[in-house]
């Protein structure tokens, strides 16, 4: 086989449980044409619950490893506790041109033959080269921006980092739908949502220069913004499967946004499928789906965040200790020593709401990092409070100064089979792979990049796929 380059879009946690119908509808032309012009299938994930988390099923997918050997189990965990190499350092240790864009768990930036700019859950906007910075500099701050303060998403703020970007390659087209939309904020702040999917785009613009400039052997481009969008309105656009009502209002502003997600990925596609020349592969995969969430809740399962970790690390007496929001409602903890770490764990554990049958948070650990999750209850009222044991004596608050209700229910959850499109020149066009999962992507890309880590992996090469 002739030796490929490889193009990675990593769509996360689309299905073909609502690509189908949307492709049936025509309202997603790129995703109608590229199935039909690719090997395609539905890739099981092995990760399975509880272990159903993207930043789990990427790295599997991205290394050909079970979670096992790659030891990924939360979000941002200290990098040195990745035991096995992704798709993209084994490229970089082959001296291939690298260009990585948004890949989960891909935080340092390495200096790779290309570009690197990680995940939007970093912790800090460091980018190679360095002068991609303003682009993660805006990820981290809207990803974030649940509860973005005036001097962090005001005119001044805004007006200095779009003249920061538009250095960097973003377009006119863009900077014109980003004025429209929030000028429509201003006057419907209930259209706020529809800025999610202004992201990807915006990204794409840089992305796009870049690989352009670049060419890299192997590239990835990494978005969210269909999953956060399943996650949070699929009872909004399916009311009649959930037990908890969605009023008319709710359906008619959130209805349609599920849809939306998926036909800005569409665009991505159209867009993606102008960049590879014939030696290219484009690879279109989500490491695993997802399903409506039938939350057992009376109320369904609110999306709540810490108003403040400086305020919590006081409460359980670590005021010193480094913390990482990542998720809405988890967030990273980073003990400079054993000590103090089960100091952090000890206080956490103790934490309750109400009465101490009621703990209140979920905790995990790996290496020197404690990764904290907020447990929903049904029960909650305005006068609940949080109580901190602390040796000996109790701290309290009450719930809603600590916690703040973003807002949002969670309507979707994670389903183990994902998406798959191989496209391009000796790919059989139109072939279904009937039997795979998120093990055999890495094996199979590295196959078509012709180095031969692929033989050493779990997966299996999809040569099936080849014409």
């Amino acid at each position: 086989m002739i030796r490929r380059k490889i193009i990675l879009l990593e769509l996360n946690e689309i299905t073909w449980t609502l690509i189908d119908p949307m492709i049936a509808a025509g309202q997603l032309p790129s995703f109608a044409r590229l199935k039909q012009e690719s090997a395609w299938g539905a890739p099981m994930s092995v990760d399975l619950p509880p272990q159903l988390e993207p930043w789990i099923t990427w790295t599997t997918l991205y290394t050909g490893r079970r979670q096992a050997a790659h030891n990924v189990y939360f979000l941002e965990q200290p990098p040195e506790s990745i035991k096995a190499k992704r798709i993209w350092e084994v490229c970089n240790d082959h001296g291939l041109r690298v260009g990585v864009y948004g890949s989960l768990c891909s935080w340092p930036p390495r200096p790779v033959k290309g570009f690197y700019v990680p995940d939007t859950f970093s912790p800090d906007s460091a980018t190679h080269p360095e002068t991609l910075r303003p682009i993660q500099e805006m990820n981290l701050t809207y990803t974030r921006g649940v509860r973005l303060g005036s001097e962090r998403d005001g005119f001044k703020f805004r007006a200095r980092l779009g003249a920061r970007l538009a250095r960097l390659g973003l377009s006119l087209r863009t900077a014109s739908r980003i004025a429209r939309q929030l000028a429509s904020e201003r006057a419907n702040p209930e259209v706020q949502w529809r800025r999610v999917a202004l992201q990807p785009l915006l990204n794409f613009d840089f992305f796009a220069r870049l690989y352009r400039r670049h060419r890299p052997d192997f590239a990835s481009f990494h978005t969210n913004h269909v999953a956060h969008y399943q996650h949070t309105y699929w009872k909004a656009m399916q009311p009649e499967i959930f037990s908890q009502s969605s009023s008319p209002q709710e359906q008619r502003t959130y209805g349609g946004a599920i849809a939306r997600g998926y036909q800005v990925a569409d665009e991505l596609l159209s867009k993606i499928l102008r960049l590879p020349d014939r030696n290219t592969v484009l690879i279109v995969a989500s490491s695993m789906g997802q399903q409506p969430y039938l939350s057992p809740l009376k109320n369904g399962k609110p999306v709540r965040q810490i108003r403040s970790l400086t305020k919590l690390m006081e409460l359980i007496s670590a005021p010193h200790v480094r913390t990482l929001s990542t998720m809405s409602d988890q967030f990273n903890i980073y003990p400079q020593d054993n000590a103090a770490k089960e100091r952090v764990i000890a206080g956490l554990r103790a934490a309750y709401v109400d009465t101490p049958n009621r703990p209140l948070f979920y905790l995990d650990s790996v290496a020197d990092a404690v990764t904290v999750t907020l447990r929903p209850y049904d029960e909650l009222t305005e006068s609940s409070v949080c109580y901190f044991p602390n040796g000996g004596c109790t701290s309290s608050v009450r719930y809603e100064e600590l916690i703040y209700h973003t807002g949002l229910i969670k309507s979707g959850c994670h389903h183990p089979r994902g998406v798959l499109m191989i496209h391009g020149e000796g790919i059989r066009r139109g072939y279904e792979v009937k039997q795979c999962n998120n093990l055999d992507i890495a094996p199979t890309m590295l196959a078509l990049l012709g180095l031969p880590e692929a033989n050493s992996m779990e997966g299996r090469v999809l040569s099936d796929a080849f014409a």
